[in-house]
């Protein structure tokens, strides 16, 4: 399995390699270590080793990124030959840039993702135990970050 996460320590990200009897793992900057086994029963990631929050959503390993380049450079490309009115030619951009869109969505598989820290899981088992993404919950820990953000420092 792959885990990619930001150290709660050092602030610095990090992608390690572990394994389902691994008991724990650390951050290869700072040797952080962070408990693994209590997280991880019956092939089944229960909560985030990282940050101990235990609610994980399920979602594409994909560049959410070149996911909105490829989409938007599909707007452009059309808007330019509409432009030219060259209708065929913006059809086919838009349908060609949709095609696109539907490989990639069955070509490439799922990870696990944590809403408090956004640690990345990949190659899990049982990941179809663990809902979608939901937004009303994204923004409950976005609003709490924000919030503690805003505190003054003791």
């Amino acid at each position: 399995m792959n885990l990619t996460f930001l150290c709660r320590q050092c602030d610095r990200p990090a992608r390690i390699e572990i394994s389902a009897e691994s008991t724990d793992f650390g951050c290869p900057h700072c040797e952080r270590r962070y408990g693994w086994l209590e997280r991880f029963q019956d092939d089944r990631l229960n909560g985030c080793p990282v940050c101990g929050c235990c609610e994980l959503y399920i979602r594409k390993n994909f560049s959410q990124r070149l996911g909105v380049a490829i989409v938007a450079l599909g707007a452009l490309l059309s808007s330019i030959a509409w432009g030219y009115h060259l209708l065929l030619l913006t059809y086919g951009i838009l349908f060609a840039t949709a095609l696109v869109d539907v490989v990639l969505y069955f070509a490439v598989g799922d990870m696990l993702q944590c809403y408090h820290c956004q640690a990345e899981y990949r190659g899990l088992p049982a990941l179809e135990e663990h809902g979608p993404f939901a937004l009303e919950t994204h923004e409950r820990y976005r609003q709490q970050t924000a919030r503690l953000a805003e505190q003054p420092k003791a």
